[in-house]
């Protein structure tokens, strides 16, 4: 029986569904939508940024240089100006046949000059050291120092420079003792001037005029140094070896160190690794040498970077300095990420962590590992956060360890705060354009880490609504239901920290209170979880409801409602109007009468003209009528009607029916008639009386068209009136009610029934029509599923295949969550009209994105015919040209005559071009399309994968899918049967006249036919041995006998390619020349010749046995009598054209039945 409803109570509900008495769907949408448009403030840090290769790899120099080892003599102090006078006196005054005497004053006045100019660099350096950390007046003092101080050093220089040219270059002194001691300091002096060249020159004349002097290494050193830094580097290598055949000099070690740079240089990394090692050994525990000893540790480990296993590296440093080891290891890392060498960089910034948890530097080191994540193309987006929330939770526990130092505490903070709060935004705006869920939950989680540890931050207020913003849009994306729920829950928490917070902004404090408030109606909405109802009350109860206790998750949300009234005090707020709605109607549900009926009578008195002052005066009633306060409710129902102002309030709302349901109440008693004819006709099934009840009904409806449960009277009416059979006139009722109820609940009804009306009087095109209808506009009701089934079925029945397609395209877009498989298989029949209309790119546009969309859902067999229908319509698109036998070639023959009696070949005739006759086959492969060959290819291999992977056991239709997996696996083979056929004959090929003269010739002519066989025989056999896996094992006839027939051919395109190989145009006029070249090919065509009738015998015997005759079956027979007219006469004259083809889909009607 029809029942009635009350329209202002479902209008009500229809707005409160907080707390709707039935959860929606797991796959609904989501229900409170906000319009916000979340703009994420992201600026990306150099600390944050993917860094690139700082370092090309390649070693530049050494961090030392000659000048640190150099042992030059004399104290580093202060020279009078009196000293120098001194002996410039006693150089004036000497006469020049007091040689020697004479030159150890210039080398004496040489040598303080030289030591004044190491003096005022000291002191240059000392007060630069002191200007760098001081200010204002001491530091331009300090600076003016260092300046006055560079100046008298080069000064100095300058006069050593002179004062030892002068020595070395007067004759008369070239016999002084100390010469060669002279010439080491002026050419060290002109090194320090920066006078290469003329140093050079002076070393050159120590090793020429003093070559047992104890300063020969320093020189070759000098010229070691120059070819080093000149990058020739066999000349350097040559020279530190000279050098250290002085194994007493104070150069030897860093000679020794040196090498190990020019073998860095010539990337022998090991070898350099090797020449460091000696220098440390022989350096370790001499305080002069302690430099060059670490400079040798340094320098290997960037030899050891090269060569080295980061796995070892640790255990290695340990054994040559387990001192120094950690600086060490901590050098390699760092030079592995310049390099960008991030994997070992990674092990190596984790190594350290392991071997010194308390170090200053592990924080930087965690750093380093997540900047390398960062910086690694490929590396996995969750190893990336997990890193980062290594080194942000790291940061915490050491602040509030204060394990830091100031300075590393600092830096460590800066890096933790960039890379969280930075990586979270950046995700975060990334999801808001891809929604990927996975970037979601990575923003999320640095978002969480960083506000859990820098709650003292500037941005903590924003970065919190933006972390609100993010949940909010994890639980909008989620499909799971239970997690839907929890995200929403999350979500609102968060946004109502958002709000207590004091430094949030007073927009975003009401946007957060507004967006707390939706995400708990959603997280209430969504709720898959067994909630306990309230008791529904009839109208009739005699009992009032107790009071129940509002649950924990309902409560919160009350709680939001608070949140909201308390820190949103504009009163001209539409939404804070509505929170008080939502909230009285919480209170209702739980039947807490005494909270709700004051909130609902202050919306009406107050805001008469907000929406909700609607629903609250039906509210106001109901909850009267349900407590039994009937004098109240009197007193409301006389307001409304002394304020009819009331029922205006709202010019685009019709409060109309608060008037009306006094009228309601005196309609009930006409109702109860009906209600009991439709009760005994139901009980006695006599058409006649069913139509009685309709005219009851229909009486009621005329009577008061506008009576609040009009649309239910009025349906009933064509309820009966179908029942009875009386279909015109129900099909009247059900138009009217449409007409004048859109909205109606009983529209929807009307809708579905006038599809099943018009069905039984044969108008199959309306019926379709209501019943798509139906199915667009109530698609969550029970019956639209089967209703659009109805209409795709009555679609297919009068050939409309536009609307088949349309009907079964929503059919799958609303019903695939609860009907996959159904789903599946009807967008998969869509193919078959694409396939009628010959529009074969929508064929695979479709099949692609059936398998993108559906994959398995639809069953295997689905998944191998379309990728082997995606593969063969490409495959035949790739060839350009009409294909011959499905192969991509052009072809010029003749028709073969029967040839008994007659020799193929003309021996001795000169006026031939070819050896055999004109009947063989000539061909040009034409080249594919590489894209569509690409695309094939690779649709073929994913056909073939599926297939085997299940292990031929696919299910559904098996005998389409063992199809075209044999038909993937052909063409397959038939890439190697092209490139078989693209391999041409060698052109000019002369095997001579058997005399002396040609034998060279012939000899290159046999090589090169020779390689051509050989290659045509490998790429031949490889297709053929996978065209016999499809004869042999395979075993589908269509694609076996198509592999038979390309057996053949490979033989037969070898032999041709012989017999129609062109006798070269040199040869011709000579017969004996000719008939040995003829000879020579026919003699390696005629086994092939065989071969191929042997296989397209084969063929057709394969075609027998299998009890498949197809086209590839009559290319055999063409062939054969190609090959041998007069042995095997054309097929047409034995038997009819072929009546078995490969299998291909049936031309199916637009939609198959959806059932």
């Amino acid at each position: 029986m029809a029942r009635s409803t009350r329209s202002y109570t479902t209008t009500l509900l229809a707005l409160a569904t907080v707390g709707a008495l039935a959860a929606p769907a797991a796959a609904e949408e989501t229900k409170y939508k906000r319009n916000t448009q979340v703009k994420v403030d992201v600026k990306l840090s150099d600390r944050v940024r993917p860094s690139t290769a700082k370092d090309d790899g390649k070693p530049k120099g050494p961090t030392i240089t000659a000048d640190d080892v150099l042992e030059i003599q004399g104290a580093v102090g202060e020279i009078r100006r009196e000293q120098i006078q001194l002996y410039e006196g006693l150089i004036e005054e000497t006469p020049d046949s007091d040689v020697n005497e004479k030159a150890d004053y210039y080398y004496r006045l040489a040598e303080l000059h030289a030591q004044l100019n190491r003096y005022h660099r000291l002191k240059s350096t000392e007060a630069q050291i002191k200007a760098d950390g001081a200010k204002g007046g001491e530091k331009s003092k300090f600076q003016a120092l260092a300046k006055d101080n560079l100046a008298k050093a080069e000064a100095s220089l300058r006069n050593a420079v002179v004062t030892y040219k002068k020595l070395t270059d007067n004759p008369k002194f070239r016999n002084f003792p100390q010469m060669d001691a002279a010439l080491f300091a002026f050419a060290y002096s002109l090194q320090q001037a920066k006078y290469m060249k003329e140093a050079r020159q002076i070393y050159k004349t120590l090793l020429d005029d003093y070559p047992q002097s104890k300063y020969v290494p320093e020189a070759y050193l000098a010229f070691a140094d120059y070819y080093f830094g000149q990058n020739e580097l066999a000349n350097a290598e040559a020279f530190y070896q000279k050098v250290l055949q002085f194994p007493k000099s104070s150069v030897y070690d860093y000679s020794n160190y040196m090498l190990g740079w020019v073998y860095l240089n010539l990337a022998q990394h090991e070898n350099a690794g090797k020449q460091f090692l000696q220098v440390i050994r022989d350096t370790n525990g001499e305080k002069k040498k302690e430099t060059l000893n670490r400079a040798s540790k340094k320098d290997f480990v960037r030899a050891y970077a090269d060569f080295g296993q980061v796995q070892k590296a640790w255990p290695t440093f340990q054994k040559v300095d387990a001192d120094y080891a950690v600086t060490m290891y901590t050098i390699l890392a760092d030079l592995y990420l310049e390099q960008g060498k991030n994997d070992k960089a990674i092990y190596a910034f984790r190594q350290l962590m392991k071997e010194q948890p308390k170090d200053k530097n592990v924080c930087l080191w965690q750093y380093n590992i997540a900047h390398a994540m960062l910086s690694t193309p490929g590396a996995d987006n969750a190893g990336k956060v997990a890193e980062i929330e290594r080194l942000t939770k790291l940061y915490g526990a050491l602040r509030d360890q204060k394990a830091l130092p100031a300075a590393e505490a600092s830096e460590c903070h800066d890096n933790a705060a960039a890379m969280s709060g930075e990586m979270a935004r950046a995700w975060h705006n990334e999801s808001i354009k891809t929604k990927n869920p996975e970037t979601l939950a990575y923003a999320d989680k640095l978002y969480n880490v960083y506000l859990n540890v820098f709650g003292d931050a500037p941005d903590y207020a924003e970065t919190q609504y933006y972390y609100s913003e993010l949940l909010w849009s994890r639980a909008d994306n989620e499909p799971n239901p239970r997690l839907k729920t929890e995200l929403w829950e999350n979500a609102a928490i968060s946004f109502t920290n958002v709000v207590k917070n004091p430094k949030t902004d007073a927009k975003l404090q009401k946007e957060s209170a507004y967006a707390a408030v939706l995400g708990w109606k959603n997280a209430l909405a969504v709720d898959p979880r067994v909630k306990v109802d309230p008791v529904e009350v009839g109208e009739e109860s005699d009992k009032i409801p107790e009071a129940k206790p509002i649950p924990e998750r309902e409560q919160k949300m009350l709680d939001a409602f608070d949140i909201y009234i308390k820190y949103i005090k504009d009163p001209k707020d539409d939404e804070l109007v509505g929170m008080k709605f939502l909230k009285a109607n919480m209170y209702r549900r739980y039947h807490h009468y005494d909270e709700a009926v004051p909130l609902f009578e202050d919306i009406i008195k107050n805001h008469a003209g907000h929406e909700t002052a609607y629903y609250s005066a039906n509210a106001v009633l109901d909850s009267l009528i349900i407590t039994h306060r009937y004098n109240d409710m009197l007193k409301w129902v006389e307001y409304f009607a002394a304020n009819p102002k009331f029922l205006t309030a709202k010019e685009d709302q019709d409060r109309s029916d608060l008037g009306e349901r006094v009228a309601d109440i005196q309609n009930k008693a006409k109702r109860k008639i009906a209600e009991q004819c439709e009760k005994d006709a139901r009980a006695a099934t006599v058409l006649s009386k069913y139509v009685e009840c309709g005219k009851i009904y229909l009486d009621i409806f005329n009577a008061n068209p506008e009576a609040k449960d009009a649309d239910v009277v009025l349906y009933n009416a064509g309820v009966m009136f179908e029942e009875g059979r009386s279909l015109s006139t129900s099909i009247e009722a059900y138009t009217e009610l449409r007409d004048r109820f859109p909205k109606s609940e009983r529209s929807a009804y009307a809708l579905a029934r006038l599809g099943g009306v018009y069905g039984r009087v044969a108008y199959y095109d309306k019926a379709a029509t209501m019943f798509e209808e139906y199915a667009r506009k109530y698609a969550g009701q029970k019956d639209a599923y089967n209703l659009m089934n109805d209409a795709v079925f009555y679609r297919k029945g009068i050939g409309d295949d536009e609307k088949a397609i349309e009907n079964t395209n929503y059919f799958i877009a609303k019903f695939a969550s609860k009907k996959p498989a159904d789903a599946a298989n009807a967008f998969f029949s869509l193919a078959s009209i694409y396939e009628k209309r010959g529009d074969l790119d929508k064929v695979v546009s479709h099949y692609r994105d059936y398998l993108k969309r559906y994959g398995e859902k639809g069953g295997a067999d689905k998944v191998i015919v379309a990728y082997g229908r995606i593969g063969q319509i490409l495959w035949e698109k790739s060839c350009p040209v009409k294909t011959v036998d499905g192969s991509c070639i052009r072809v010029v023959r003749e028709r073969a005559v029967s040839l008994r009696g007659k020799s193929k070949r003309r021996k001795g005739d000169a006026t031939r071009t070819q050896c055999g006759p004109e009947s063989k086959i000539k061909l040009t492969v034409v080249d594919r399309t590489p894209a569509d060959v690409k695309a094939s290819m690779a649709a073929f291999a994913s056909a073939v994968r599926e297939f085997e992977s299940k292990g031929g056991k696919i299910g559904g239709d098996e005998r389409f899918a063992r199809y075209y997996y044999a038909l993937a696996k052909f063409h397959q083979a038939e890439v190697d049967y092209e490139k078989f056929l693209a391999i041409k004959f060698p052109q000019g090929l002369n095997f001579g006249d058997g005399t002396d003269r040609t034998k060279a010739e012939a000899a290159k002519s046999l090589k090169r036919f020779e390689e051509w066989y050989a290659e045509k025989q490998k790429v031949g056999g490889k297709a053929s041995g996978l065209y016999q896996d499809l004869v042999f094992k395979i075993k589908e006839p269509a694609n076996a006998i198509a592999a038979a027939a390309r057996f053949g051919q490979i033989s037969q395109n070898f032999s041709d390619a012989l017999f129609t190989a062109e006798i070269p145009t040199n040869i011709r006029q000579f017969e004996d020349a000719v008939d040995i070249y003829c000879d020579a090919l026919t003699e390696k065509a005629e086994p092939l010749e065989a071969a191929s009738l042997a296989g397209f015998g084969g063929c057709l015997k394969a075609s027998t046995d299998f009890g498949w005759f197809s086209s590839w079956s009559k290319l055999c027979e063409r062939e054969l009598g190609q090959i041998k007219p007069e042995e095997f006469p054309t097929a047409a004259e034995l038997r009819a054209e072929p009546d078995a083809e490969a299998q291909v889909r049936d031309v199916e009607p637009p939609v198959q039945r959806l059932e």
